[in-house]
Order: C-alpha cells, then sequence, then structure tokens
C-alpha cells in the first residue's frame, strides 16, 4: 500500500511538473506575440500524433525512473528532490530574463555579454549564450536560473533524464569493484564532466553515500553554485575543480566511473571527438 501511494505522488508530482512546463511555454509564447513579435513568424501548431507521442515517451520514462527507485538502484527520495527554495526565489527572474533573450534570438546575437563578464581564456565554442540564455554560462545570475530553465524545456523531465545514467553507472561500479578488488565503497572515484551546477552529482550523492565524488566544469560561477548546494548534503563534499574536458586535469586511469549529461550537443564536432577521446 505504500508503494502504490507513493508511485501515485510521484506520478502527480511529474504530471504536474509538465502542466506547469508547458502552462509556461504557451503563456510566454503568447506574450511574446504581444510584446515582441518576430518580424516573419514560422509559429506551426504541435500536430496531435506528436504530443500522443510526446505523452507516450513522457509515461515511459516515468515508469523506468520509478522502476529503477523501486529495484533499490537509487533512493525513491531522489524522485522527489527538487530545490523548492530556488523556484519559489528565482521562477520571477525566469519571466524577467525573457525579454532580453527573445532580443538575441531575434538579431541571431549569440556573443552578447555584460560589461562585467569576463570572457578571457576559454574555448571560442564556449563564449556564447547558449539558447540565448543571459551571459551563457558565465555569471551567477546564469547559474542560479540554469536548472530552473532546463526543467522548464524539458517540461519537468531533466531530472527522470538525468537519473537515467544511475542504473548503469551503479552497476558497471559493482563490475569494476568486483574485478579490481575494492572492498568498500568509500574506494570509488566518481567524476562528473561538465557537473555545471552539481545537479547530477547530487543524485549520485543520493546513490552512493560513501563514495568519493569529483566535478569538473569551464564556469567558476557554476562550480560555485555547485559548491552552495552540495553542501546542504550529508557526507563528504565532492571535490570541484575548474577545468576543459578536453583535455581532463587528472591523471589518466584515475576514476573508477563517469558521467556526462547534456554537454555534447552543445560542442562542435571535432571538439566532441576530442572530449570523447580524453
Amino acid at each position: 500500500m505504500e508503494s502504490t501511494l507513493t508511485k501515485l505522488a510521484y506520478q502527480t508530482f511529474q504530471q504536474s511538473k509538465s502542466a506547469l512546463g508547458l502552462a509556461h511555454k504557451n503563456l510566454s509564447t503568447r506574450l511574446r506575440e504581444w510584446v515582441a513579435p518576430l518580424d516573419d513568424p514560422n509559429i506551426q501548431s504541435v500536430p496531435s500524433e506528436v504530443m500522443l507521442k510526446y505523452r507516450d515517451r513522457f509515461n515511459q520514462l516515468m515508469e523506468k525512473d520509478w522502476a529503477d527507485a523501486e529495484s533499490g538502484i537509487y533512493p525513491s527520495s531522489l524522485l522527489f528532490d527538487t530545490p523548492w527554495t530556488d523556484i519559489l526565489q528565482f521562477y520571477p527572474k525566469v519571466w524577467l530574463d525573457l525579454p532580453g533573450t527573445w532580443e538575441r534570438s531575434k538579431n541571431k546575437a549569440f556573443q552578447d555579454f555584460g560589461d562585467d563578464i569576463n570572457t578571457d581564456g576559454y574555448p571560442q565554442y564556449y563564449v556564447r549564450n547558449f539558447h540565448y540564455q543571459t551571459d551563457g554560462y558565465l555569471s551567477e545570475e546564469s547559474a542560479n536560473l540554469y536548472d530552473l530553465q532546463v526543467e522548464i524545456l524539458f517540461n519537468g523531465c531533466a531530472d527522470p533524464m538525468r537519473r537515467r545514467v544511475l542504473a548503469p553507472l551503479k552497476q558497471g561500479l559493482q563490475r569494476m569493484r568486483l574485478g579490481n578488488g575494492l572492498e568498500n565503497a568509500s574506494q570509488t572515484r566518481v567524476l562528473d564532466v561538465a557537473c555545471g551546477t552539481g545537479r547530477m552529482l547530487r543524485m549520485i550523492r543520493g546513490m552512493l553515500p560513501e563514495a568519493s565524488l569529483f566535478g569538473v566544469d569551464l564556469s567558476p560561477t557554476y562550480l560555485r553554485k555547485a559548491n552552495q548546494d552540495l553542501s546542504e548534503l550529508p557526507g563528504a563534499l565532492p571535490q570541484l575543480l575548474q577545468g576543459n574536458a578536453e583535455e581532463l586535469p587528472y591523471v589518466d586511469n584515475y576514476f573508477h566511473g563517469l558521467t556526462c549529461v547534456f554537454m555534447f550537443h552543445e560542442l562542435p564536432g571535432p571538439v566532441r571527438q576530442k572530449v570523447i577521446n580524453e
């Protein structure tokens, strides 16, 4: 009975997040049409069969997420782990940020940064407004808004999508420990590449409370946000380091497991292959 109620609560929770994400997009699109209309709008209704396919994939994702928690891959508490304080604090700022995003999108201005943003020392492909967001990945405000913006972008599915790496990670580490003779979990070292605000590391910590966790990212502001959020968790704080995935600042064969989420689609093809090779 308890499991049934927990699953019902999870389904309701996820469906509510999805509905809120879609409602936000619908309202913001209508607002843009009124406040900052496109010169040549090419807006088309989503075909009903596409929405049905989306709903089917959404349900499959939720079932898999629940099944992994139910089977003990990760604790069910992760299913409800949501930064409510950040949502309440920063959601109004998401709306206030939209006019600037619309303006950059309209003008194709993908390298628009404030005067206080230092862009020196970064790869050229990184110095851009990904998705036309304000300051790209290089400001405190961007770091504060990022996780909420991603949840809205994916209609509340961002965290379930991230959790899809947890089962293969755990299974791979179990085989690794058997092969290498590691006797306890604290000897296990896991690196999250392009860790951003630490959302993925937070989930890995929930699944592997004793493992030694590491995170690397190019953005110092996102790393500060990650350090702030991860310091709220029990256990050892993951070791965070600023670095480029093209040339990771670690010795070879140091880690037993590695994750990377929501990064490769933002890399140019040759850089993507270089990161894979690294």
